[in-house]
């Protein structure tokens, strides 16, 4: 479009609004992508936050199974077990009350926007690369956000948390 009006050709109304959309469409893009990200990052403080507050209230546990053989590798791969399975689990719930509420607002938009020309089927649509992303996406800032709690909860001493009330 650029060459063209360099040429001393100009563009239709319709091209021009539709550049305007684009660009409107790259602007938002952008901010929700933002949006996202700062999400994420919280989230992750959130997860590293709560696990810390698991340790701190499971260290006597902790304690016992290192008293009685557990290795410190086997506090972490117990602790980041646990993480990954919350994550998976808050994937597939995360995942199901989206494609719930997905298939709402879909019936809505059928049903009130009749009239609509060029209108899709669907407003949003799932594919099975995106859910196993989602669910993949909640595990792994789930263990990424358990790894330093972790590896507190392997540096315990087991001698100084049973001896602790």
């Amino acid at each position: 479009t650029i060459a063209a009006e360099g040429r001393g050709f100009t563009l239709s109304r319709k091209s021009e609004d539709a550049r305007k959309a684009g660009t409107m469409l790259l602007i938002l893009t952008g901010v929700f992508t933002l949006i996202s990200v700062v999400i994420l990052t919280i989230a992750a403080i959130n997860i590293t936050h709560t696990f810390l507050m698991l340790i701190y209230e499971r260290k006597h546990e902790m304690g016992i199974l290192r008293a009685i053989g557990a290795t410190r590798s086997d506090v972490r791969r117990l602790v980041l077990g646990e993480a990954a399975l919350i994550g998976v689990m808050g994937g597939v719930v995360g995942n199901g009350l989206s494609m719930v509420l997905a298939r709402v607002a879909n019936a809505l938009a059928n049903r009130h926007l009749v009239g609509v020309p060029f209108r899709p089927d669907d407003l949003f649509v799932f594919s099975p690369c995106l859910l196993v992303g989602a669910v993949g996406f909640a595990v792994l800032f789930c263990v990424i956000g358990a790894f330093f709690p972790a590896n507190r909860a392997a540096q315990l001493d087991p001698a100084r948390v049973l001896t602790m009330r």
